[in-house]
């Protein structure tokens, strides 16, 4: 991992996934890279979270696709019609499934992204650091 991820020092994401040790696995990848990381463990607690002052600190989402109470589609059309700030976040969907159509209809649902499951740590932060624009 080179100069491109110390970038990424400092930032804040948002995890949003309903199995706990998937989040415990992405934070402690992403704490190792110095990033400040949210949870969140359905769609719903991720909307409230945006709605939220801390919110405000979020640079990236990482959104899993299925989960019970509200899944991760749906809570990406809350973000991004809330406006301002939460609707330019970049969301990036987390899946089991990485076929060209998961990519797409993650795209149609206003995410800017999808990082395969189980999750590769130099494609997840680089992908993070490009859509933020680290």
């Amino acid at each position: 991992m080179g100069e491109e991820i110390r970038s990424c020092a400092g930032k804040c994401v948002l995890v949003v996934d309903d199995n706990e040790f998937n989040r415990e696995l992405v934070r402690e990848i992403l704490e190792d890279e110095a990033i400040i990381v949210y949870e969140s463990d359905d769609g719903k607690s991720a909307v409230d979270f945006m709605d939220k002052e801390q919110g405000a600190d979020v640079d990236v989402i990482l959104m899993d696709v299925r989960m019970p109470v509200m899944d991760g589609f749906m809570a990406t059309k809350l973000i991004r019609e809330k406006g301002g700030y939460a609707a330019k976040v970049p969301i990036i969907a987390m899946t089991a499934n990485a076929f060209e159509s998961d990519r797409k209809e993650a795209q149609n649902n206003g995410m800017n992204g999808l990082i395969a499951k189980p999750v590769d740590v130099e494609t997840m932060v680089s992908q993070i650091a490009e859509l933020a624009g680290w």
